[in-house]
């Protein structure tokens, strides 16, 4: 919905202050310079002329370039004169906090000379520029300067969102204040004393509508974790020399069967694994190597429950191993 008073121009003008060349919209208000060098101009700007003008007093060949909607576009003009004016309206009502963006076409008209073919735009890129702001309601105009209207960067053909010859989009954005009330604003000026002709028409006033919120990236597949179990398990793990022999070997696997439990050669496979419980049964491990401890356990593969067994003969080591493995 367009929040504007008379955003089109249509409902009715008058004459601004009573002077006769300063016909302006209802609900709108024009400012301008007079006899003032403003930055960028060598030459002081003098008040312009306005005019809401009727469709039908167009030119057939200029109703489809000025009148964008409806039947009155509004014409600020001044030839061969420097430019610089403001047109500015009240608004209430607005959502505190609500986001809004204030939209205003221009068409720049700025002629240099007119060639066998018409109309020869300025040649200059900073000849004519325009910018729109807000402000708190019934703010004064600043007269070219900033502060306190928040405005725009100027809109200009260097920045590539303005060209002569054509309606361009002037536009601003902002938060409603807590009283859901605002000014806002546009401002044209051109440095040159060429013909400066600026028609206006189809502005507007909207809720900028709030973004939808962005999809949740999808979960990550996870990354297969080796050696996780499927199910947790209290793993005995019989740890033997690797140069034992092969009576010993038998003499283990025999336990190791009976009480199904594993028997292997590596204290790092004893203890690798993400299982709660683990436990390893190194067999002489002064045999072994890699310094095997308790210590060395708790440093490498913590959680290990590490217990040590000492056996002379193949047949202790069937019997002693038998002993520990029944009585847990």
């Amino acid at each position: 919905m367009n929040l504007l008073q008379n955003p089109n121009f249509d409902q009715g003008h008058h004459h601004q202050d009573n002077i006769t060349e300063i016909v302006v919209p209802d609900g709108w208000r024009l400012y301008w310079l007079d006899n003032v060098i403003f930055p960028g101009s060598s030459a002081p700007a003098y008040r312009p002329e306005s005019t809401v003008w009727y469709i039908h007093h167009a030119p057939e060949v200029e109703k489809p370039l000025f009148f964008l909607t409806g039947e009155f576009c509004w014409k600020v003009f001044k030839a061969f004169s420097p430019l610089y004016f403001a047109v500015t309206q009240n608004v209430t009502g607005l959502t505190p906090g609500a986001r809004y963006r204030f939209t205003a076409k221009v068409f720049p008209d700025i002629v240099e000379h007119y060639g066998p073919n018409g109309k020869v735009w300025a040649q200059d890129i900073w000849a004519a520029e325009a910018r729109a702001g807000w402000s708190a309601l019934n703010t004064p105009w600043p007269q070219g300067e900033d502060d306190p209207v928040e405005w725009t960067d100027w809109f200009n053909i260097q920045s590539g969102n303005f060209a002569f010859g054509r309606y361009c989009d002037v536009w601003v954005e902002f938060t409603a204040p807590a009283d859901g009330k605002a000014q806002i604003w546009l401002e044209c000026k051109a440095k040159w004393g060429f013909a400066n002709n600026w028609f206006m028409d189809a502005f507007t006033l909207t809720e900028v509508t709030a973004p939808p919120e962005p999809e949740p990236e999808p979960e990550p597949e996870p990354i297969p974790v080796r050696g996780t179990p499927r199910v947790q398990y209290m793993r005995t793990y019989v740890l033997l020399p690797s140069n034992c022999p092969v009576n010993w070997i038998m003499a283990a696997a025999r336990t190791t069967l009976t009480f199904q439990v594993t028997l292997g050669f590596s204290a790092d496979d004893a203890g690798i694994g993400d299982l709660n419980s683990r436990t390893v049964i190194a067999i002489n491990p002064e045999d072994i190597g890699t310094g095997l401890s308790a210590d060395w356990y708790a440093e490498h593969y913590p959680g290990v429950t590490y217990i040590a067994l000492k056996a002379n003969t193949a047949s202790e080591l069937e019997q002693r191993l038998y002993n520990l493995l029944s009585g847990r």
